[in-house]
């Protein structure tokens, strides 16, 4: 009897087994082994919309740990009771320009929204905004555009013909973001850099101090 060769016709009632079935994490290897309260642990979000968790003291041991789908950041952002008298404000990201608008809801059964532009801010050059944050307490704002971020601090002026104003803050020098967020305490801003790396300021306020944290993949 003749051994079976490769180019063999395969059998009808054999099971196949689809690609995503074959990329499944065997038993052996399941998050659930590191995945643990006070454990570090990295979490990667890419361009494919998908969240990663890696573990960071066994980073090549395990495989990535599949989270959930992570969409990319819609250009608006709503936060509420704001340290301007628990005002809602809504930042809406142009290509070039950034908005602060103020959020009313009529105290009525109607239920009427409506908004009142704050302040605007312009990109330099009129270059791209790539990506754009603002705080839980509104007092901060940021934006990216292809060449480097930029910080600002909302204010209600007291005195003045403008009641509302955005004050640019120092940043050091640091590489052009393809995302940023604001920590919950807003005491940080997180920027992840075009360079695959991920920068943390921190005590931008009292410009006394600078907190950076650059953290690659291949410094684990």
């Amino acid at each position: 009897m003749l051994p079976p060769f490769a180019g063999s016709i395969p059998d009808r009632n054999a099971k196949v087994t689809s690609p995503k079935q074959r990329r499944k994490e065997p038993a052996g290897f399941s998050y659930h082994k590191w995945a643990h309260l006070g454990v570090p642990m990295l979490i990667s979000a890419g361009d494919d919309a998908k969240l990663y968790a890696y573990s960071v003291q066994e980073f090549t041991k395990f495989p990535p740990h599949d989270i959930c789908p992570a969409p990319q950041r819609v250009p608006m952002q709503m936060v509420h009771n704001t340290v301007f008298n628990q005002t809602s404000l809504l930042l809406v990201q142009d290509s070039c320009s950034l908005d602060i608008l103020r959020i009313h809801i009529s105290n009525d059964s109607s239920g009427r929204v409506s908004t009142k532009p704050l302040v605007r801010v312009k990109s330099k050059d009129a270059r791209k905004i790539i990506c754009s944050a603002i705080s839980n307490t509104g007092s901060l704002f940021a934006y990216s555009d292809q060449v480097r971020p930029s910080l600002f601090e909302l204010k209600k002026n007291k005195i003045g013909k403008n009641p509302w104003s955005a004050n640019r803050k120092r940043l050091p020098n640091l590489p052009f973001a393809h995302s940023m967020v604001f920590s919950c305490d807003c005491s940080r801003l997180i920027i992840a850099g075009h360079d695959r790396r991920i920068y943390v300021c921190a005590n931008f306020l009292l410009m006394t101090k600078f907190l950076f944290t650059c953290l690659t993949l291949s410094n684990i």
